[in-house]
Parts: structure tokens; C-alpha cells; sequence
């Protein structure tokens, strides 16, 4: 397959808007009434912005200000040329992007899969600017195919493999859904994005970097500061195991937990009309 570049014309031609930072563009959508609570949606590693496409509506027709994002490496963002991506790196991004927006007061973050442990470190980190955080099927300390680490980490073998396996080895969007139909319909919409060059390089920096190490630091940490947390997880979740969520509700014991008979991991997608409503509810407190 050849690949396009993701520059100037490509991201003219989108029709997307992108915020410039330190290691790239960031691409972003805004939505919802300008005056409302703001909220951020960070995404995991198996689909970008555009798998929040039946949850930032929602949100926004329920009155909130609602932010989403492209993670560097991910959909229209830009693929920077690190050997590691790790959470910091991750964080900064976030940082700077509100920076950027002019989003300096306090905000509610939701985070699914990678980006559950992302919204974590930044609620960790700035546990008086986050008023509440939800966590929906969110990496926490274990995934399954994490034997395969040691081999992706290790320059050339990782190339190696990716070029004869192809970059989702451990992230694969179909294997999220419990209805075919609608990892048809995100898979379509991802097709667009997985043309751009650079993909598989950002795909190797991000496992050898921290993002599916142990996170349960800055979980305890969101504990301690008392920020308000919603987790939800689906049954038929293949990503995040039960012992994974159960350690989490450990850590945060007073979360509000809502469990998805049947899901999978991006229940967020495919449950959308029973989740909504939840998210919004906690969201206004």
C-alpha cells in the first residue's frame, strides 16, 4: 500500500481544524454551546476522534462545551519522530492543546482504553482543575497479547513484525464490538485515516513507551485527591480484563461503576444510548 503524507494540503484538504504545538498538529473538534461545563474526550489506542462520534453530540445537545482530539500518531495528528511515546508525552499533548484553546479553568475529562490511563495522569497531575473524570473501559495495569511487548520494543524486530502483521497486534477495532454492524461502521471510518504515512512508527513508539505499563499510581493518586470518578466496562470486554476493573474499584472505591452486560471494549460506540445518559447525569453532578 502507499501511503499519503500528512502535511499542509492533507490537512487543508480535511476541512478539520488543527491546533499547532511543540511536536506537531493536533487535530480537534469542537461543539456545544460555548458558555457550557467544558468537557474533554481523550480516545484510546484503537480508534481515533472519530470514536466519539455518537458520544460528543450527545454531550453537546445535553449543554456541554465538549472537546476531541487526535492523540499524535492517531487519525489526522501528526506522527512525530520519537522513538518512545509515553504518558508525559501524551500529556503535554493535552496541556498544550487546552493552552492553545484557551481552556484554563476547571474541566471534566472522559477517557476510554489508552486514553483512561492519559486522563488519569492529567487528573493526577492537576487534581484541582479536573472536577470529575470518567473512565470508560480503561487500560489499568494488563492486556492480553502483552507478551508480545518484548518483541515490538526491540529496534528491527518490531519493524519486522509490523511489516508482516500489520500495526494492530493489539489494537484491533473489530475485536471491540459485540455487534458486527457497528464495527463495520467504524471500521469504514477508519479506512480514510490509516492512509497516511508514518502510522507504524508511531504505532512501535507508542508500546515502547509506558502506555500499557501499570498506571495504578495516578489512579491511587486520583483517589487521594478526591476527584469524582464513573467507570464503565462491558462483560465481553476482550482488552481490559474483570481483575483489571475489579483492582481499579480497589484503588477508587468510591467510583460510580456501571457494568455492560454483553459489551466489548468500546462499549462507549455501541452502547452509546445507554451510556449517554449516565455520562451526562455525572457530568452535571
Amino acid at each position: 500500500m502507499r501511503y499519503a503524507k500528512l502535511d499542509e494540503a492533507a490537512r487543508r484538504a480535511s476541512g478539520a481544524d488543527f491546533a499547532e504545538l511543540s511536536a506537531g498538529f493536533t487535530r480537534f473538534e469542537l461543539s456545544g454551546r460555548e458558555e457550557g461545563p467544558r468537557v474533554l474526550l481523550v480516545h484510546g489506542n484503537a480508534a481515533p476522534l472519530v470514536s466519539w462520534d455518537r458520544t460528543a453530540p450527545a454531550l453537546a445537545a445535553a449543554g456541554f462545551r465538549v472537546l476531541r482530539f487526535d492523540l499524535f500518531g492517531h487519525g489526522l495528528s501528526d506522527r512525530p519522530a520519537l522513538e518512545r511515546y509515553d504518558r508525559d508525552f501524551y500529556d503535554r499533548q493535552v496541556e498544550e492543546l487546552l493552552a492553545a484553546l484557551g481552556w484554563s479553568g476547571p474541566l471534566a475529562i472522559a477517557g476510554t482504553s489508552q486514553g483512561g490511563a492519559i486522563a488519569a495522569r492529567f487528573a493526577a497531575k492537576r487534581p484541582t482543575r479536573v472536577v470529575r473524570l470518567a473512565l470508560l473501559s480503561p487500560f489499568v495495569d494488563s492486556v492480553p497479547g502483552k507478551a508480545l511487548l518484548p518483541l515490538l520494543r526491540r529496534k528491527g524486530l518490531g519493524e519486522l513484525f509490523t511489516a508482516l502483521t500489520g500495526t494492530r497486534p493489539l489494537a484491533k477495532p473489530e475485536h471491540g464490538f459485540a455487534r458486527p454492524a457497528d464495527a463495520a461502521e467504524l471500521a469504514a471510518k477508519l479506512g480514510e485515516l490509516l492512509r497516511y504515512e508514518g502510522r507504524t512508527a508511531a504505532f512501535l513508539a507508542n508500546l515502547r513507551g509506558d502506555a500499557l505499563e501499570d498506571a495504578v499510581e495516578d489512579y491511587a493518586a486520583v483517589a487521594a485527591a478526591g476527584i469524582p470518578t464513573f467507570l464503565s466496562w462491558g462483560s465481553a470486554d476482550a482488552s481490559i480484563p474483570a481483575a483489571s476493573i475489579a483492582r481499579l474499584r480497589g484503588l477508587v472505591p468510591g467510583l460510580e461503576y456501571h457494568e455492560f452486560p454483553g459489551a466489548g471494549h468500546l462499549l462507549h460506540y455501541e452502547f452509546a444510548e445507554l451510556l449517554n445518559p449516565l455520562l451526562s447525569a455525572f457530568f452535571r453532578g
